[in-house]
């Protein structure tokens, strides 16, 4: 099978499961940035797949001040799927002969830097799913930053996506909800410690007991 056939299976296999965003970029750039735990397997893989799920809009809208229970659950809902798609992804590649690893969607390795084995939001960035957007996420073009990503890494020397050269423009939506006042002009003005302080006050609230916020995802529509 030619990569430009392995690569539609591969999306057409993240699709079937709710993968409505695939790209594929290499992450050459990248690899300073990754964990340690993966830097050996990082010796044979220099191609990210990048897979995105969209999140409910109806959930996000039911949030009001905060996160709630019902968003909590569907964000874990997500992540089980994203890991399933990442799982079969990685499933088909060695079946065809190649080597890969699926990175976690949502596992942090150290909470006091906030880092995890690699930036999903980055390698989405790279292989073209969206671009950078104030609140420092992923904003897609059709589902703004109601997305959730996760990655395959692989030996495959798969077709490249190009990032994209759009931005937030003149929206602000996110910059006037932020309940941590985090968010800037730019991507590189956002306040992550602010923001995480923000969740960590969030997670003791009736023992919601988990560290996402949700508030910027649920005003930012892209262009959908």
């Amino acid at each position: 099978m030619s990569l430009k056939n392995v690569k539609e299976k591969l999306r057409s296999i993240a699709e079937s499961k709710g993968g409505k965003l695939f790209g594929v970029c290499r992450i050459d750039e990248l690899r300073k940035n990754m964990h340690q735990e993966i830097k050996k397997a990082l010796e044979k893989l220099n191609t990210a797949i990048s897979i995105g799920v969209p999140l409910s809009k109806t959930v996000m809208n039911s949030l009001t001040d905060r996160p709630n229970m019902i968003y909590k659950a569907h964000y874990q809902q997500v992540n089980h799927i994203l890991n399933d798609i990442s799982y079969l992804i990685t499933s088909e590649i060695e079946s065809n002969g190649g080597e890969a690893i699926p990175i976690p969607a949502s596992q942090i390795l150290d909470w006091g830097r906030m880092t995890a084995h690699l930036s999903h939001r980055e390698i989405a960035y790279k292989a073209g799913l969206g671009w950078r957007g104030r609140n420092n996420l992923l904003v897609a073009e059709k589902y703004g930053s109601k997305v959730r990503l996760v990655t395959v890494l692989t030996d495959l020397e798969l077709e490249i996506n190009q990032p994209t050269d759009r931005d937030c423009g003149g929206c602000y939506n996110c910059f006037q909800v932020c309940p941590a006042d985090a968010i800037g002009d730019t991507p590189e003005d956002f306040d992550l410690p602010s923001c995480y302080k923000k969740v960590e006050e969030f997670s003791r609230y009736k023992n919601y007991g988990h560290l996402i916020c949700g508030l910027c995802l649920q005003c930012c529509d892209g262009d959908g």
